[in-house]
């Protein structure tokens, strides 16, 4: 599935103090190569988050436009727009997004749910998602139970039991140590290798050695090292 951005750029109003308004992502032309890990560096604030949620259908773009197999994402009804993205684009955010009310197991097989139902062979994935992160044993453990990290490769789960075409991960190795960043971005390589497009933004410089292709984000400018 290819993902193409053609002239992306999102523009903020200010409420108050200097100019009026401001460019998170200046004008960006962007094809994210298929079976690939492309990793996208950047200090925060530089506009990589804008940058993944216009490609991922969460933030329309101030103009420019975004085609995945060559629909333009955004000419879609909300509707529609929902249900191909959870159907086709894997999102890891930042932070915790679990529903507190359900255990690890039901967080990640949330996305099946949505437009659909669980049957056996959906069960087995999600629990080999759940092993392939390292949190196997908290499959029955509510949220509240597990630290950062562990909530952190949760959500990464989720993000591939509808084995996505396209995966897109914010920070996918904030709040882990060394053994498990090794052990997500050995996952997210593992991911591109079958198959699936994969980007990431991230500060971790240990992405480098994982990644197949390496970009920079600086002042919403998409640039090669």
């Amino acid at each position: 599935m290819k993902l193409k951005a053609e002239r992306i750029c999102k523009k903020f109003n200010r409420k108050t103090g200097g100019a009026s308004y401001f460019y998170a992502l200046k004008e960006t032309d962007f094809e994210l190569s298929e079976n690939s890990l492309t990793a996208v560096y950047g200090r925060s604030g530089g506009g990589k988050t804008t940058f993944l949620n216009i490609l991922g259908g969460l933030l329309a773009p101030t103009d420019g436009k975004v085609f995945i197999d060559g629909r333009d994402v955004y000419s879609m009804p909300d509707k529609e727009l929902s249900k191909f993205r959870n159907m086709n684009i894997g999102i890891i955010p930042q932070g915790s997004t679990a529903l507190p009310a359900l255990t690890v197991l039901e967080n990640v097989l949330l996305p099946k749910l949505m437009y659909g139902r669980i049957d056996d062979s959906a069960l087995k994935y999600a629990m080999e998602l759940l092993k392939k992160v390292g949190i196997f044993e908290l499959s029955e453990a509510m949220p509240n139970e597990l630290s950062g990290g562990e909530l952190r490769r949760m959500a990464i789960a989720r993000a591939l039991v509808n084995k996505p075409s396209v995966l897109l991960a914010d920070e996918p190795t904030g709040d882990l140590d060394d053994e498990n960043t090794a052990l997500v971005l050995s996952v997210l390589k593992d991911t591109a290798k079958n198959g699936t497009s994969v980007l990431m933004v991230t500060h971790e410089s240990e992405a480098e050695n994982y990644a197949d292709i390496v970009l920079k984000m600086d002042s919403g400018i998409l640039k090669n090292l």
